[in-house]
């Protein structure tokens, strides 16, 4: 959930080299004009004082391993800790739970982990590789019902446990209350982010039942009250290893408010940052504010926004209408629907995503060859079909457009905007949705991620979200190998590979890389917006706070 400008950063440790870093921020952090910094180093952070925010939805939960809403993943991060973490406004690894960056035996199948000494839950007991290791084993419990059980099977020993979740896999071995050992079956360098995750998060072995209401972590802050459809409330963890973060005494998260009346707030002070994006309606109002200008950031988000074609489902079973499609879209309009928050998109994968091509692997509009595909596939007439969505912005914008441009070569698409949860379980079923307007958010900054979930063979099943339900096992092979190899330039290279093969078989065609513009309030400091996770309340305090010390 980067962007180019790739920084790597080499750890060395006791037996090799690893590497942790990747790509520096997430397009980087862009303010308006004259906008004064708003990084970690700028201004001298004050203490004390409540940070206010808004969200428009409660959290689902509070258990790390299932949490996967906006919501909720935002107080992961205030909760709880992982082994590694994100730097600032970067995409670049730093260890937090870890003492240092892992040990990786030379064929890339063996992490050794050392546990941060002095580490507690905010109840003062102890953090060691025990829990670690129940928290990561309770992901692959399918009792747990993890939403990324997935990213965690390569795990030694997962598919036993899955059949008989006893003790932990023998691939997570605690060998002593310092020390974890982390076994795969195959080398995956993706591996790294998938322990900076959410979903990794440490919690006190054996607490699981409770996590999901009474969460109780090694975090910044400490959960102390949770009023369904009014408010969340944290405090901050008096006893938090990195002191003396977080700088503010209190988060409070008032909870049902829409997001056109949290801009409202905040522009009157009344909140200091919203949990929802701004609203497409008010996004130009907001932008063109003079009194907004100084606490206005854009950042652009490692994110594709696509339209799937189901091959399994006539027409789009035949390569040249899918093909034909992919010459109908104009691109550079739709992004104007959006307010230009992105960036026409040239292939699959988005910039600072390791795997990003500057190559154009994409078709520009051309309705003359659209129109000639079809014929050859035997449709002069054009056909019709249906085009599925979400009921919300920005795809009820994009929507009329693309019905628009289809029409352009005969194709009449009628538009199906649905609700999230009632659009998932469609276009996840086979032979329901022909066509599909989604898109991706990177989990962690490398191409695996995006391939796995959207185009791989093991997604194209029911719930899954390879909407095309296309299979094609060499790109699969290509991205195992870019997994499996320790050179970033080969693993460049097989992405492309992956991406170009992909896209000439057009069941997938990508549209634009998003942005997204947020707004903080006039007291708050420190303020940057984070690529993957969204905040960094440890960072942040209020400048009408006291004096540190």
């Amino acid at each position: 959930m980067a962007k180019t400008r790739r920084s790597r950063i080499m750890f060395a440790t006791a037996t090799t080299v690893v590497a942790l870093g990747a790509a520096a921020a997430c397009g980087g952090v862009q303010r308006n004009a004259d906008t004064p910094g708003t990084g970690p180093a700028d201004g001298t952070p004050r203490a004390g004082g409540t940070m206010t925010v808004a969200y428009k939805s409660d959290p689902k939960t509070f258990d790390p391993a299932v949490c996967y809403d906006a919501t909720c993943w935002n107080n992961m991060r205030m909760l709880y800790d992982r082994l590694y973490d994100y730097k600032g406004s970067t995409s670049e690894l730093v260890p937090q739970g870890a003492e240092a960056p892992p040990t990786v035996s030379p064929d890339g199948r063996t992490y050794t982990i050392r546990i941060r000494p002095g580490m507690t839950f905010s109840d003062g007991s102890p953090v060691t590789a025990k829990d670690f290791a129940y928290s990561f084993a309770r992901i692959l419990d399918p009792a747990t019902k993890s939403p990324v059980r997935g990213f965690w099977t390569g795990v030694a020993g997962a598919e036993e446990y899955g059949k008989k979740p006893e003790g932990t896999p023998k691939g997570i071995q605690v060998v002593s209350d310092s020390e974890l050992r982390i076994e795969l079956t195959q080398p995956n360098s993706a591996f790294k982010y998938i322990l900076a995750m959410p979903h990794a998060s440490v919690i006190p072995e054996g607490s699981g039942a409770e996590a999901a209401t009474k969460p109780l972590g090694s975090g910044p802050f400490v959960f102390k009250e949770f009023s369904p459809g009014r408010q969340i409330v944290l405090e901050k963890n008096a006893k938090y290893w990195d002191r003396p973060r977080p700088y503010v005494d209190k988060v409070v998260e008032l909870l049902g408010v829409n997001p056109d009346v949290a801009l409202l707030q905040l522009e009157k002070g009344q909140i200091d940052l919203m949990g929802d994006p701004i609203p497409p309606a008010q996004y130009l109002s907001v932008t063109a504010n003079a009194a907004l200008k100084d606490r206005t950031v854009t950042i652009a988000k490692p994110s594709t926004y696509f339209l799937t074609l189901n091959v399994k489902m006539k027409p789009f079973d035949d390569p040249k209408v899918r093909e034909a499609v992919s010459y109908a879209v104009d691109r550079a309009f739709l992004l104007k629907l959006v307010n230009g928050q992105g960036q026409v998109a040239n292939e699959f994968l988005p910039p600072g995503v390791l795997g990003h091509t500057d190559e154009k692997l994409v078709h520009d509009q051309d309705i003359a060859k659209a129109k000639q595909l079809l014929a050859e596939a035997g449709y002069p007439d054009g056909f019709s079909t249906t085009l599925y969505s979400w009921n919300t912005p920005p795809w009820t914008n994009l929507l009329p457009q693309l019905q628009q441009d289809l029409a352009k070569i005969g194709v009449k698409a009628e538009p199906r905007p649905l609700q999230q949860s009632t659009f998932f379980e469609l276009a996840g079923t086979p032979g329901k949705a022909p066509m599909a307007l989604s898109f991706w958010v990177a989990d962690y900054p490398e191409g695996s991620n995006f391939f796995q979930a959207l185009t791989a063979c093991a997604a194209a099943v029911q719930g899954g979200q390879n909407y095309a339900f296309s299979c094609d096992e060499e790109t699969d092979d290509l991205v195992a190998k870019a997994l499996a190899t320790d050179s970033e330039q080969e693993a460049q290279r097989l992405y492309t590979q992956a991406s170009t093969r992909l896209l000439a078989g057009n069941s997938l065609v990508p549209l634009y890389y998003g942005s997204k513009t947020e707004v903080f309030g006039k007291n708050v400091g420190g303020y940057f917006p984070q690529p993957v996770w969204a905040w960094d309340m440890t960072n942040y305090w209020k400048t009408d706070g006291k004096p540190l010390g």
